[in-house]
């Protein structure tokens, strides 16, 4: 691999032939440098959720317990793979051929996606009312649907033929890179409530009212 020329400030290296060393030390002068192509790109702001982890880990304290991120630990503190997990990879592991897949995704499963999660015999399924794509993720499904929405989704001004930008309804609290994908995207996003820190439970209250302001706001047109 080769790092050539002018966006590099006419460093040219074969990185393969440096030591691991000298390798990151050509790499962080490149990429700090004010002259090169990545100059400009400033540091982004650490995610306020997965810092935790960072913090988690620089703790020295021996009795600390991670509940930033939503995953499975033994007393211990290891990762825990469910037996169902296992069960899942020795059954797929050496049984399909490694081709590309269609642009859509594997189709059974997608079908099995959708099947779980609205069941086999919903009306919706039924009468076809359900489009579905496979994408890399769960971010990577926010970022999919949100150009989607800005591409095709516009929506129209009533009674006008000027466009209405099509908006994106987010609950609040949530992962902080949702706000960063739409906005991205050029999508508006709103906040509805659904958690009360107070009670540590559902908001019911502030969610029915959201979601009474977003519907009347619909008929209205006036959102």
């Amino acid at each position: 691999m080769a790092m050539s020329g002018t966006p590099m400030a006419g460093l040219i290296v074969n990185v393969a032939r440096c030591t691991p060393s000298l390798a990151r030390g050509l790499v962080q002068q490149a990429a700090t440098s004010s002259t090169t192509l990545f100059g400009a790109v400033e540091q982004a702001p650490k995610d306020p959720i997965l810092g935790i982890t960072e913090k988690f880990l620089a703790d020295p304290d021996p009795i600390k317990m991670n509940l930033g991120v939503g995953a499975y630990r033994d007393d211990n503190g290891q990762p825990v793979v469910l037996a169902s997990v296992r069960e899942a990879e020795r059954r797929v592991a050496g049984s399909h051929f490694m081709e590309y897949l269609p642009i859509g995704g594997l189709r059974d499963f997608i079908t099995q996606s959708v099947q779980l999660a609205y069941s086999s015999t919903h009306p919706v399924l039924r009468d076809g009312q359900i489009a579905a794509v496979q994408s890399l993720s769960g971010t990577g499904s926010c970022r999919l649907f949100a150009d989607f929405q800005r591409r095709f989704m516009p929506g129209k001004q009533p009674g006008t033929r000027a466009p209405r930008r099509t908006k994106a309804y987010i609950p609040d609290p949530t992962w902080a890179n949702h706000f960063n994908i739409w906005r991205d995207a050029g999508v508006e996003t709103v906040k509805y409530r659904y958690y009360k820190p107070e009670t540590r439970g559902l908001d019911m209250a502030g969610l029915m009212e959201d979601i009474q302001s977003f519907f009347g706001c619909a008929r209205t047109g006036l959102c």
